[in-house]
């Protein structure tokens, strides 16, 4: 139930698939919404599910891992799709999402310690996951919306479920640090550049 991405040229491409994808998912949201089921039951259980990936990394078996990771993000976008074609987007919706993904951000990274992979490495890239989130949500105190950037959470899962499934790990691990803190960057420059653009109006 994160906030719909409209109104931006720079849309991240998971806000890109949503808005592609949803559509697709109103029968189902439908169905859903009437038997009961509510868009915070849904990103209960990705978040159960993307704990339980973490789980299955810690453990090396990277695949199962992989998989349940994959569902939990699908799940991530169906509670979005459900919140909005049920009338149901609240802002505790929104806090709540964003918590239970940065735990599950958190859980995977430390799963990835825990099975041997490099303990400096898998740091970097848990700060850079945790300072795109932390970025965003502190220039939107200042701006309307600053989700621009090429890493955001649906981009770095992508690349983390290719590297658990193609066995490139510590390489993947790499790129998503890399451009975590671009992303890092890239908003920050962005919030400068509307700011002043504010105080030139």
């Amino acid at each position: 139930m994160d906030p719909e991405k409209t109104g931006s040229e720079d849309l991240d491409m998971l806000g890109r698939m949503k808005e592609k994808i949803s559509p697709f998912l109103d029968p189902l949201t439908e169905t859903l919404y009437g038997i009961g089921i509510k868009p915070d039951h849904i990103t209960f259980s990705a978040f159960t599910l993307g704990l339980l990936a973490s789980v299955f990394i810690a453990g090396s078996r990277f695949e199962v891992g992989a998989v349940l990771l994959a569902v939990s993000g699908l799940l991530d976008i169906l509670d979005g799709a459900l919140a909005r074609n049920s009338g149901r987007v609240t802002d505790f919706g929104g806090i709540l999402d964003s918590v239970a993904d940065r735990y599950v951000d958190a859980a995977i990274f430390i799963a990835l310690g825990i099975a041997g992979i490099n303990w400096t490495l898998v740091s970097i890239a848990l700060l850079g996951a945790l300072m795109v989130s932390y970025t965003r949500a502190r220039a939107e105190k200042a701006i309307k919306r600053c989700d621009v950037g090429i890493a955001e959470r649906g981009e770095r899962l992508i690349l983390i479920v290719a590297g658990l499934l193609t066995g490139y790990i510590e390489a993947t691990l790499i790129l998503v640090a890399a451009l975590s803190h671009l992303t890092v960057l890239q908003r920050i420059l962005y919030a400068r550049k509307e700011l002043e653009s504010d105080h030139t109006l």
